[in-house]
């Protein structure tokens, strides 16, 4: 079966302008010989940002910023669509064959909240990737009030995973703010493998998520643009649950 490489795009990357142009030219450059992949995200740095504009200073859990009130929630969910739209334009501009998610579409995420998230109707999403489409979801739910908010992005992603994984076998894939393709060993070479307790801040920038996206038991790959793009098959360091 295919590897799927759905790829977590954390709030670090998110912020910095100059990746989401490398991002693109990767994936430009890599053309048809790309493994299938598909981009997941959240608010990313973006929504802190226009909050603070507004006066608001909400803390994270997991991830997910800890809103209080309508108007907050709907700052939340605009800053993520947005996000959405920008790396889809970054890909555009480069030619590459993209279409952006919301998680809200189709109703691809169900649940969220008390009950665990679960991705549905993913038979569309199945057929973008083999028509050789990159498809950019991001991390939005529709809760039972008809109200929309953002999940956490591995959360989101470990729902895709499960779901997908009749067709293809996923694995989750994290970047490091390093040049190497993965956790460095003693000498000038990147590790194999890693525990899960292993990962930590240097240099993966989340690596709370990273551990918990190993233990719930999908396959995680830490490496960097060049490792995941340079061939069919992507080299990094994987993490053992």
């Amino acid at each position: 079966m295919q590897s799927l490489y759905l790829l977590y795009l954390d709030r670090h990357h998110l912020g910095d302008e100059l990746f989401l142009k490398s991002l693109a030219q990767h994936f430009s450059n890599a053309g048809p010989e790309a493994p299938p992949c598909v981009l997941v995200h959240g608010s990313g740095e973006k929504v802190e940002r226009t909050l603070e504009a507004q006066g608001y200073f909400p803390e994270r859990t997991d991830g997910v910023l800890d809103v209080e009130t309508e108007d907050q929630r709907r700052l939340v969910e605009r800053a993520v669509r947005e996000v959405n739209q920008e790396i889809v334009a970054a890909l555009t501009d480069e030619v590459v064959s993209t279409v952006g998610i919301q998680g809200v579409d189709r109703g691809l995420f169900q649940g969220g909240g008390d009950a665990p998230l679960r991705a549905e109707n993913v038979g569309w999403l199945s057929a973008l990737l083999k028509q050789h489409v990159l498809p950019v979801v991001s991390a939005l739910v529709e809760t039972p009030d008809a109200d929309v908010r953002e999940v956490g992005t591995e959360e989101a992603l470990g729902a895709l995973a499960e779901a997908l994984g009749d067709s293809f076998e996923p694995v989750a894939c994290v970047l490091t703010t390093a040049d190497a393709a993965g956790l460095p060993d003693e000498g000038e070479g990147v590790r194999a493998e890693v525990d899960i307790g292993g990962v930590d801040e240097e240099p993966v920038p989340e690596p709370a998520a990273v551990r918990r996206l190993a233990a719930a038991d999908v396959p995680v790959l830490i490496t960097n643009l060049q490792g995941l793009l340079r061939g069919a098959s992507p080299t990094g360091t994987r993490v053992r649950s």
